[in-house]
């Protein structure tokens, strides 16, 4: 089945939450605005959702199976979760009653009794084990997902969980100031079997008019004031030279990034968060322009 190529990334529904005393989450509206938020997507034409048990500690995977059971469209959709709490067990000790009862703690969530994607969680290389893979393999064969994979941490990790071949499906980092999952590496990808979810679209919500407009400076109030302030002034003067591409092109900073990422033919989508109405009308706005104009962002990055 052929999917849309923007995906709504739930990270942000997860709403705001504190790991070890730090931000890890997102000022965000009332839980049945989300819910309103997941739907209004469905119906828009979004069928490519990404979640994970740590996106506010269920609350996101939660939010999406109201919203996906709700919209009678599941046979539809591609949801895909991340089994974030397989990291708080050593991997030497994940047997299949425990790798069992996390996944099932998301199908209860999602009210799914089959995930289509259930990928490892930011794993340490331990977790990519024969072991754990084993464990896939069978809850794969007895129906309790369709398919696995890997959103590894680091461009290392990358490399290592495309070499020993770990599930079919990939997720890493994919956007304008990101372009190291290139023409070469996606086609190695695809050679094997492997499909690609492009993650960070807006390179944590920083390619975004606010972020140019307030500065590395500003406060965020939520996950992003965990970012070093090297690398936000970094990415501040990127965005800062990308600006004028959008603007020449009558596009936000976000819509051009955005734009980008549908340039990309050889991956399975790209997802966005997404945690206001304007986002989702961005989102449309983007993935009907014509041909001419996607052709005219591919000239104008390159010219870059």
């Amino acid at each position: 089945m052929r999917y849309g190529k923007i995906g709504f990334g739930c990270w942000q529904l997860g709403g705001e939450q504190t790991i070890n005393g730090m931000q890890n989450g997102w000022r965000v509206g009332p839980e049945a605005q989300r819910i309103k938020l997941i739907e209004d997507a469905i119906t828009s034409g979004i069928d490519v959702f990404d979640t994970a048990q740590a996106y506010g500690d269920g609350i996101s995977e939660t939010l999406l199976g109201t919203a996906v059971s709700r919209s009678g469209q599941r046979n539809d959709l591609l949801i895909v979760t991340k089994l974030s709490h397989l990291n708080a067990v050593a991997p030497d000790e994940i047997n299949w009653s425990t790798f069992l009862s996390c996944l099932d703690d998301s199908r209860r969530r999602l009210q799914m009794d089959v995930i289509d994607v259930a990928l490892l969680h930011g794993p340490s290389l331990e977790m990519l084990s024969d072991q754990i893979q084993t464990l896939f393999e069978r809850a794969r064969e007895e129906g309790y997902i369709n398919s696995y994979g890997v959103s590894p941490r680091g461009w290392e990790d990358l490399q290592h969980a495309t070499d020993i071949g770990f599930g079919t499906y990939l997720q890493w980092n994919y956007s304008a100031l990101e372009r190291r999952c290139d023409e070469q590496f996606l086609s190695k990808l695809r050679r094997r079997g492997q499909n690609f979810i492009g993650r960070s679209t807006l390179f944590r919500g920083l390619i975004t008019e606010t972020f140019f407009r307030d500065g590395p400076a500003c406060p965020f109030y939520d996950a992003r004031d965990q970012l070093p302030q090297v690398l936000l002034t970094e990415i501040h003067e990127k965005i800062s030279a990308l600006r004028p591409v959008a603007q020449a092109l009558d596009l936000t900073l976000s819509e051009l990034a955005i734009g980008a990422t549908l340039l990309n033919e050889l991956s399975l989508c790209s997802l966005v968060g997404i945690s206001k109405p304007e986002h989702l009308t961005s989102i449309i706005k983007v993935r009907d322009l014509p041909q001419t104009k996607l052709d005219e962002i591919k000239s104008a990055l390159e010219a870059l």
